[in-house]
């Protein structure tokens, strides 16, 4: 183990079991630590999006680190495992998962798409070594903790992988069409039902994601990169309308949409060729 991770591992005991460690550390636990996780996670997912891959990634990878390392030390007080059973149930998973490189398999798998259809057998043949039960379903095991879009993207891919797949991206296509105009009638009914058009909005969702799978685009990426886009052009029209002394509610449409028609250009031009 290297000295710095170990370091790590020390501080960690020392916070949660010294009498001079830290109160606040020693009363968390998993459940506790949850929104911890995923807030660090989608901070450093944040920075690769932002491109800021250096000093900026090395840091939030660390304090992503910090609570893996926080959780392997609550699961080693009550002797579950350890901070080196974590790294050996991922080293194992892998030369499983990889038996044509990191096992006994020819290496003869050449392409993603190949690699990636193989370790998708490999998954279900760790499902099916656990027991099936009278009610299992290929569906097993996607967390509902999960992020929405993520995990509809992977409900629609796992059943894509059994054969419940478009035709062609056409027919896909013409199935979101429905559904917004499906959206559309609930929404222009005499007496729109806010439940209806909510169970609507949801498809058109669902649909989205499962056209971004179709292309190959992770729809929780697409959804962060437009943020960061809007989020952009709309600072952008806040300092120009601030300069002529003016705000959103005293601006006129006009100026308001001229501003953002300037950010997209000014966008483009910062594209590299």
């Amino acid at each position: 183990m290297s000295q710095p991770l170990a370091k790590l591992l020390e501080i960690m005991s020392y916070l949660r079991t010294s009498p001079d460690g830290c109160a606040w550390t020693k009363e968390q636990t998993h459940k506790s630590l949850t929104p911890y996780l995923i807030e660090e996670a989608y901070e450093t997912a944040d920075t690769i999006d932002q491109n800021k891959v250096d000093d900026d990634l090395r840091d939030e990878l660390g304090d992503l680190l910090l609570q893996i390392s926080f959780h392997a030390q609550i699961a080693a007080e009550r002797k579950a495992f350890s901070f080196d059973d974590v790294a050996q149930s991922i080293v194992s998973k892998l030369e499983r998962r990889y038996p044509t490189i990191l096992g006994p398999e020819a290496n003869t798998l050449k392409t993603p798409e190949e690699i990636d259809r193989r370790w998708e057998e490999i998954k279900a043949e760790e499902r099916k070594a656990k027991g099936v039960r009278p009610d299992s379903s290929i569906l097993d095991e996607i967390s509902h903790g999960l992020p929405a879009l993520i995990r509809a993207a992977k409900i629609k891919g796992r059943a894509s992988n059994a054969g419940w797949e478009w035709p062609d991206a056409s027919m896909q296509l013409d199935k979101v069409e429905e559904e917004i105009r499906e959206l559309r009638a609930e929404v222009e009914a005499a007496k729109p039902d806010k439940d209806r058009i909510a169970a609507e909005l949801g498809d058109l969702m669902f649909m989205l994601v499962d056209c971004a799978r179709w292309h190959g685009i992770d729809a929780e990426d697409a959804m962060r990169t437009t943020n960061n886009r809007f989020e952009r052009r709309f600072r952008h029209m806040e300092q120009g309308l601030k300069k002529t002394g003016k705000d959103f509610k005293t601006s006129t449409r006009e100026e308001r949409l001229a501003l953002w028609a300037e950010a997209k250009r000014l966008e483009k031009l910062k594209k590299p060729a």
